[in-house]
């Protein structure tokens, strides 16, 4: 799970990028979310899960001024919701029997042959994006429609919008400056 707290405090941070630099709101989510992930280990699991709830009221805030768009939102909304419910299914870090450290990475290794599969149903021009967005880091659609011979910018469109609800894609930014990013969440993926 700290690995998992690690990739979303770099999202966060990615995220931040689209703030002016001097609102001081980008500072306090900053420190919130570094906050939460410094916090395993040392904080009890309910001060976590207070963090993160003013967290997100800090982050519902930038959405509101339009700075993190909504499905960008939804994103981080929904794995620190991920992780308050994982806190409160596990309160105690240190209590965890073998039995259930063994039954824990059965099912992520579960987990993990789901994604790939999922990964293995996506369609050519679909695996022609993952790749290409792999090696640039971010690409716009016009980028896409470069390397995608006599496919419009809808069917483009289509195929991004379809890997951002698989959750292979995040999309960053709005209107003409819209980005499109691996998501690094995804570690079942393997690479192309």
């Amino acid at each position: 799970m700290e690995e998992k707290i690690v990739r979303l405090t770099n999202t966060v941070y990615k995220i931040l990028e689209y703030f002016p630099e001097s609102d001081p709101l980008k500072k306090r989510i900053k420190d919130k979310a570094l906050s939460i992930m410094s916090a395993f280990g040392e904080k009890n699991n309910q001060s976590i899960v207070e963090d993160i709830d003013i967290l997100l009221g800090f982050l519902q805030i930038g959405r509101s001024q339009k700075w993190i768009s909504p499905s960008n939102f939804l994103i981080i909304v929904n794995e620190y919701e991920k992780i308050k419910k994982d806190i409160k299914n596990f309160p105690l870090k240190n209590c965890y029997s073998e039995n259930t450290q063994i039954k824990s990475k059965s099912i992520l290794i579960d987990e993990k042959t789901q994604k790939r599969d999922q990964f293995s149903s996506l369609n050519s021009r679909q695996k022609k994006i993952i790749e290409f967005i792999n090696k640039k880091e971010k690409a716009q659609v016009s980028d896409l429609q470069a390397i995608l011979n006599n496919v419009t910018k809808r069917t483009i469109r289509r195929d991004l919008d379809e890997l951002l609800k698989k959750g292979e894609i995040l999309r960053f930014g709005e209107f003409s400056r819209i980005f499109y990013q691996i998501n690094k969440d995804r570690t079942g993926r393997t690479n192309i």
